[in-house]
């Protein structure tokens, strides 16, 4: 599983970033204490369409990494 961060790219690299990423692979899209950034609404659309799952993860108390994750394939 490899992690690729995006937080410093332009609007516009989320799903270019989703379809380089192998199944099991993190897109970190955003950090902060709340979802926001380049991303947001990028992220939200993939995950409506079945692209990605959505999930964070605690850095500190008021940070929290913003994390899609690309589905494995189903058999």
């Amino acid at each position: 599983m490899a992690q690729i961060d995006i937080t410093k790219d332009r609007a516009g690299m989320f799903m270019m970033a989703l379809a380089n990423a192998e199944p099991g692979d993190e897109v970190l899209y955003h950090i902060g204490g709340y979802a926001n950034g380049n991303h947001k609404r990028d992220a939200l659309e993939a995950q409506e369409d079945g692209h990605c799952l959505l999930y964070q993860r605690r850095m500190d108390e008021n940070k929290f990494a913003y994390i899609a994750l690309k589905p494995k394939c189903k058999k």
